[in-house]
This record gives structure tokens, C-alpha cells and sequence, in this order.
């Protein structure tokens, strides 16, 4: 089954891998993501400050209202996308969830024309939270990734990460779509099944506009995410990667052997 995520993706030595808790992980990368950067890029990294039902939201987003009342009510947007003929589509993402398995609401998008809202969408993610006591955790330094869009030709290795966690991409021919560094870090929340962990990736701003620019071209696509020759996550643009901080849950965590203390 393909999983979709919601990417709602310096140099230094790696930390002691110690346990701890995936909040306070999220913490260190919001550190690590909002220090010395300037009020534009922390409102880029906001999030719904909330997390709303459907029920919720059909009563608080009603078409006609304006955009001065969508963000009296949810704050700025995580990101803005033109789609064309005067309308703009607002996405917000909500904080990480990890109770929540399966398939379930991750944030909203609202379409709004020449200022009025329009209509509103959910925003789905698909996860299984995942984690191995006494799996790598902590801080993983900054790491090289690639990204590859999903053709035919590599269709085979995205179904072998669904199916196995991970594949080895150290014989792809084609050459990478896009590629980034970013700081790793893991962790979990305690509640996941063996094997897996929540990774969050902190990208420079330079970097963070690369990704959301090649969401919003690919948006509806599926890609594969590669770190030292190893294809960690075959996940769907189901939103523009608007955001420094890229959270995702790895099916198999063992690659994180592989970069500590690299």
C-alpha cells in the first residue's frame, strides 16, 4: 500500500544516542529550524494551532468569507499555492499525531477567490507509527538526500519499500529530480509497532523553497526518498512541502545505523 505523508522534510558531531520522547525531539528540530532565522521563516513553519474535525471545520469555513477572517481564525497558512484565474489555495497542516493510525485528517486546504473563501478540502495522511525499543534515536547530523520521481522504471523498488520497509538504490540509473541536505533526528511517541520511527528532517530556507516549489510541480505524484544509496519512503505529494521540518514514519529504521556516526 503506497503511504501517504504530508511533507505535511550545520554541520556537527553526532549526539549521544540516548531514549527520549518524540516531543521532545520535535522540540530540538524546532530549535535547530527556527534559530536565527528571520519572522518570515517561522511563520512559513507554522502550524494549525489546533487539531480540528471535519465536523469542526465545515462550521468555521464557510464560503464568502474573507481572508482576513481565515487568518484571524487559523493564523497564516503553512503554505499558499497559485492555481490560476485569481484563485490561491491556503493549505494548513496539523501538528504530528501519533495516536492516530491509519488514514486520518492531517490538516485543510481553503480555496479562496479574489479574496472570499470558496471551499474547503481535507488534507489526508496515512501512517502506521512505528518503533523498535531500544532503536537508534536522537540526532543523526546533517545527511545528503535525493529525490526520485516514481516512473516505471522504479516503480518496482517504491512497492518493495511499502512492502519492506526500505530498498537498496545503489544501482538506480536515473538521476535524482531533486536533491538536499538536512538534519536527521528520530524518535517515537512510545506507541509504535517494531521496526519502525518517526524521522523529522530540518532543511535549510534555501532548501525548503526547492521542496515546495517541486511539491507544487508534482503534486498527486508518487517519489522515493534516498539517504546513502537506501530508499527509505515511497510517499504521495498530497500537499506542497511548505514547510523546514519534514515529518515521516519509516517502516524500516535500521538505515539510521548506517549514517550514525558518519
Amino acid at each position: 500500500m503506497q503511504r501517504e505523508v504530508n511533507m505535511l522534510f550545520g554541520r556537527g558531531s553526532v549526539a549521544s544516542v540516548k531514549p527520549m520522547l518524540l516531543p521532545l525531539l520535535i522540540a530540538l528540530a524546532l530549535a535547530v529550524g527556527c534559530s536565527r532565522e528571520s519572522a518570515r521563516s517561522i511563520r512559513t513553519e507554522q502550524v494549525s494551532v489546533k487539531v480540528y474535525t471535519d465536523t469542526e471545520l465545515n462550521k468555521l469555513i464557510v464560503p464568502g468569507m474573507s481572508a482576513a477572517d481565515v487568518t484571524n481564525q487559523f493564523g497564516s497558512p503553512g503554505s499558499t499555492t497559485e492555481i490560476g484565474q485569481g484563485v490561491v489555495m491556503w493549505t494548513y497542516s496539523f501538528p504530528l499525531q501519533p495516536e492516530k493510525v491509519g488514514l486520518h485528517l492531517a490538516g485543510f486546504s481553503i480555496y479562496l477567490k479574489d479574496g472570499k473563501v470558496e471551499k474547503w478540502s481535507p488534507v489526508m495522511e496515512e501512517s502506521r507509527q512505528t518503533f523498535q525499543a531500544g532503536g537508534s534515536q536522537g540526532s543523526f547530523g546533517e545527511q545528503s538526500f535525493q529525490i526520485f520521481l516514481v516512473t516505471d522504471g522504479l516503480t518496482n523498488v517504491a512497492d518493495t519499500v511499502d512492502s519492506d520497509g526500505s530498498a537498496d538504490a545503489s544501482n538506480l540509473k536515473a538521476s535524482p529530480d531533486l536533491e538536499f541536505k538536512a538534519k536527521v533526528f528520530a524518535g517515537s511517541s512510545g506507541k509504535e509497532r517494531p521496526g519502525e520511527q518517526t524521522v523529522i528532517l530540518v532543511v535549510s530556507e534555501r532548501d525548503a523553497s526547492k521542496l515546495k516549489d517541486f511539491s507544487e510541480d508534482n503534486f498527486g505524484k508518487r517519489l522515493l526518498l534516498v539517504c546513502r544509496n537506501q530508499a527509505i519512503a515511497a510517499p504521495v505529494i498530497t500537499a506542497p512541502l511548505a514547510s523546514r521540518q519534514l515529518m515521516f514514519t519509516v517502516k524500516n529504521a535500521t538505515f539510521l545505523n548506517g549514517i550514525q556516526g558518519k
